[in-house]
């Protein structure tokens, strides 16, 4: 997760379209917590910075997933950001969550309270 802001967010910030077919995601490999926490928060700074700077009109532009001459989806920059930026990582966090559950380990909630939280 600690990629994330780098591979989707800030790409969709920076290019009006992104083809799977030719862009190589070089992610450099993370070997230690130390290395995950300076990335995450690289990129964290990145994305403030392209936040600040943007528009209105900006987050209009049509962005476009394609993969060679297929496009997969083709949305407004906003729209991808939300997609992409928000809940794929959503998407991983629930993720993270059944693994917890597997090893009986209590759930944090995601947006509230989780079953396992006192009170529940």
């Amino acid at each position: 997760m600690a990629g994330l802001p780098r591979t989707w967010q800030i790409t969709i910030f920076l290019y009006l379209e992104f083809d799977l077919s030719t862009t190589p995601l070089r992610l450099k490999p993370l070997e230690s917590r130390k290395d995950v926490l300076e990335q995450f928060d690289a990129n964290v700074i990145k994305l403030e910075q392209l936040l600040a700077e943007c528009d209105e009109k900006s987050l209009g532009e049509e962005w476009i997933l394609r993969n060679g001459d297929h496009i997969i989806l083709r949305q407004p920059r906003a729209i991808a950001l939300r997609t992409f930026g928000l809940s794929h990582m959503v998407h991983h966090r629930a993720q993270l969550g059944v693994y917890y559950r597997l090893l009986d380990i209590p759930v944090p909630g995601l947006y509230g309270p989780s079953a396992d939280e006192e009170g529940i």
